[in-house]
């Protein structure tokens, strides 16, 4: 499944190296949602979750999806930057 996930352009070369990595919590929030703010500090990743467990909660699953674990590099890549 193709998710989304919005960062700052400061954090893309670390991102792109390491991949995304889980808060504290275990999870990388992703959205479903391409849509988002493009300028000169951010930036839209494109994430390909493959068998990554996912949760969407029915009150937001619209526009938040989270994932449990790490994001390979290889599985992101940059949708939008400016």
């Amino acid at each position: 499944m193709k998710l989304y996930h919005h960062t700052k352009s400061e954090h893309l070369p670390s991102i792109l190296k390491d991949g995304l990595n889980p808060n504290s919590s275990g999870i990388v929030y992703l959205s479903p949602l391409k849509a988002g703010v493009i300028n000169d500090t951010n930036v839209i990743l494109e994430v390909e979750t493959g068998d990554l467990e996912l949760t969407a909660f029915e009150d937001c699953r619209e526009w938040e999806v989270l994932c449990w674990g790490r994001i390979l590099p290889e599985n992101i890549s940059v949708e939008s930057e400016r």
